[in-house]
């Protein structure tokens, strides 16, 4: 338990941003969906979500810095 709690305190940034991501890709989703045709970013709400939690947590992990 004492491991987790460490790695969500060093990694808090990126996982706040994987979060954010996870809902502006359900924002865009909401918004901006397109039913018909093969888009497949706006077709689905869960691939949606996770390619915005992907692209946040790649671009926290760019901003990241390690504690050392």
């Amino acid at each position: 338990m004492k491991d987790i709690i460490v790695f969500i305190s060093n990694n808090r940034n990126v996982l706040i941003a994987i979060i954010i991501g996870a809902i502006a890709g359900f924002l865009n989703w909401y918004y901006f969906t397109c039913y018909w045709g093969t888009y497949p970013l706006s077709a689905e709400c869960w691939v949606n979500c996770c390619l915005g939690a992907i692209l946040g947590g790649l671009f926290a992990t760019l901003l990241h810095k390690e504690n050392e």
